[in-house]
């Protein structure tokens, strides 16, 4: 499929830029550089755009941001580099570093002012607030979209949201409208933006087949995809890359298309990998210790197995002996599986919208709690790692489903019976019911259940100091009522439970890069012409998760970068 008209230039089959990949940091580096004049493609293996980042909840983590005064925050470069410091500890490498806190604001501001890329302030504070440093506001979100702007075509390429993430196949909601689709009988006013809101996704579904209405991270590749229309990037779909070979200077790109063809491709100026990552390759486990990645199927390595052969450094390569270069190789989060009739299994990561809210309880197969259930996503799934569990439980009441809802199971009006006939949602009438259930001890299941009502009563969690941080209190819930706004109670059946596993959104181990975003090669030099961006290119927080947003502003202002370096213009 192509998702480009084609021009008479297209079978010359050469082009100055050529990126693999569609998610943020590919689109970003592709509108950057066709905007600097370069005449750049983008190739991508599946059939929809927007890779990872299409799932995502579409922040972008830029320390001394534009956006902080209008909060009233002062944030600097030096903050900003002593909280990385002391998050990253040895692993603190100051080159890159460095220029992600001086170039990533840039980016930002050339972004705002030079593509359809808008972003807005957020609050949330920073993943570990007590570090020296630490801030909030640095977490940049994405305005929504208008998808009509792209076309009908074009708006059907984009990548569909996870199940949870979306309403009635594909009406999707900015955070900041679950305030009355949630509530929509409170007042007049909620009632007539939720039907404004039904009627428009209606129209839509005549007009386009799918909602037009983008959020998160679909607003991100929407307004990056509009973007790159503008600036005349050219963007096919099912065109998967599958080698690079060097040609009197050039790589030399093979493509090979959905009806079997293979095309080459000659990049005359970069090649720039931005496939995804490995997160759901037969050999992620080598580095990757979770059966479940919420990744698409397509990110499978190819990108940083094309750069080996092409001769980058073995230390990324997916097959070498050599060990991993960080200590987490992913970024981890809780996820729920949904088995369909079909034999397909759906993944739902478990970031904010659900476990940090009041009334949230997380079990392991004890009937125990076993850590914070509000604590960022990151440190959750590495908390499960140190205590071996392989299998949790979180549980709401009827008051905590109806207003938070549960995973894929979405808050009052939308019905849970699918999910529970399915066996995502499990429900039960008592506590003596949900222990059978989960198959974990009653005893121990009550007495959790207990602690967590005493604890709403007190405002105080003795056992894993839930609710004393700030990034607890900004993502709980301050108009549930409760003395805490991260802690609530569990005592109103009929209860509800969804089963967790420790899993991952993406990978983070990839190629090693410069601060150009070019690859090294065996020999410790750049590779003149390859780069690599998003997770294609080893994180430069190995592994580690600073705060919300933290992989895409990496990826889009090192993909940013790449641009500015093929375009020859000097990086200040």
């Amino acid at each position: 499929m192509t998702t480009a008209t084609p021009t008479a230039q297209d079978s010359e089959q050469s082009f100055d830029v050529v990126v693999v990949g569609s998610g943020c940091s590919g689109l970003a580096c592709a509108m950057v550089a066709s905007k600097h004049g370069l005449r750049t493609i983008v190739l991508e293996k599946s059939s929809f755009i927007g890779g990872t980042t299409a799932y995502s909840g579409g922040g972008a983590w830029i320390p001394n941001n534009i956006h902080q005064k209008s909060l009233g925050i002062i944030d600097d470069y030096e903050s900003a580099n002593r909280y990385l410091r002391h998050v990253l500890g040895d692993l603190y490498h100051h080159d890159a570093i460095d220029t992600y806190l001086r170039r990533g604001p840039e980016m930002v501001e050339w972004m705002e002012q030079n593509s359809d890329v808008q972003f807005k302030p957020c609050l949330l504070p920073d993943y570990h607030p007590g570090k020296e440093g630490a801030c909030t506001g640095r977490t940049l979100l994405t305005r929504e979209f208008d998808g009509r702007q792209l076309g009908r075509q074009r708006l059907r390429s984009i990548r569909y949201t996870l199940q949870g993430y979306h309403a009635f196949g594909s009406l999707q909601a900015d955070p900041a409208e679950l305030a009355f689709l949630t509530k929509p009988f409170r007042s007049f006013l909620n009632l007539s933006k939720s039907v404004r809101k039904i009627i428009r996704y209606g129209i839509d579904i005549l007009r386009y087949g799918k909602g037009s209405e983008m959020a998160n991270g679909n607003a991100l590749v929407g307004r990056l995809m509009k973007s790159c229309d503008a600036a005349g990037v050219i963007v096919r779909t099912s065109s998967a890359v599958v080698r690079l070979e060097k040609s009197s200077g050039n790589f030399v790109v093979k493509v090979k298309q959905s009806n079997g063809s293979e095309k080459r491709i000659i990049a005359r100026k970069g090649v720039v990998l931005a496939s995804g990552g490995f997160g759901r390759s037969n050999s992620a486990r080598t580095h990757l210790p979770h059966d479940w990645s919420v990744q698409p199927k397509h990110n499978t390595g190819d990108g940083q197995n094309m750069a080996v052969q092409a001769g980058a450094r073995a230390s990324g390569h997916l097959t070498s002996n050599m060990p991993p270069p960080n200590p987490k190789n992913g970024i981890f989060a809780p996820i729920s599986l949904l088995r369909t009739k079909s034999g397909q299994i759906r993944r739902f990561p478990h970031f904010s919208a659900d476990r940090t809210k009041p009334g949230s309880v997380i079990v392991g197969q004890d009937g125990r709690r076993f850590a914070n259930e509000a604590e960022p996503y990151q440190e959750f799934v590495n908390t499960m790692h140190q205590r071996g569990i392989t299998k949790a439980f979180m549980i709401g009441d009827s008051r905590f489903l109806k207003a938070y809802g549960m995973g894929m199971a979405l808050p009052w009006p939308m019905s849970p019976r699918a999910l529970i006939r399915d066996g995502y949602l499990l429900r039960a009438e008592s506590v003596e019911e949900l222990s059978r259930k989960l198959q974990i001890p009653l005893k121990s299941l009550r007495e959790t259940l207990d602690s967590c009502t005493k604890n709403a009563e007190t405002g105080i969690d003795p056992d894993f100091g839930r609710g004393e941080s700030p990034y607890d209190i900004f993502l709980g819930d301050s108009s549930a009522g409760f003395r805490n706004p991260s802690l609530g109670t569990c005592r109103n059946p009929p209860y509800y439970a969804v089963t967790l596993y420790p899993g991952n959104v993406s990978s983070t181990y990839g190629l090693q890069t410069n601060t150009a975003a070019q690859v090294i090669g065996t020999g410790g030099k750049s590779i003149a012409g390859l780069y690599a961006v998003g997770v294609d290119a080893n994180s430069i927080m190995r592994g580690e998760y600073p705060g919300g947003g933290s992989s895409i502003g990496v990826g889009m202002t090192f993909g940013y970068l790449a641009a500015l370096h093929i375009a020859g213009l000097k990086q200040e």
